[in-house]
């Protein structure tokens, strides 16, 4: 698209680096509203989760508790297996 901003020289200097395996279409969907805002996509990601609404619990607003339940529920058993 156009031009992609850049940081002010010297902002990101604390700034650590983030390494997760995520699926290619969370990636994608990433660059493109990074890209539509003239960012990088680290900086689009940074503005993503600065405005993440969180409950009071610290979970995000749009999530539901019983989702986390079923979650922990499917994971292996590895205390059992060993």
């Amino acid at each position: 698209m156009g031009t992609v901003l850049r940081r002010k020289r010297g902002t990101g200097v604390s700034n650590v680096q983030a390494n997760y395996s995520i699926p290619q279409h969370c990636k994608d969907k990433l660059h493109a509203v990074s890209e539509r805002m003239g960012l990088s996509d680290a900086q689009g990601l940074e503005l993503i989760l600065n405005h993440l609404e969180l409950k009071a619990d610290g979970l995000p607003a749009w999530f539901a508790r019983e989702s986390l339940s079923w979650a922990m529920q499917e994971a292996l058993p590895i205390a059992k297996a060993s």
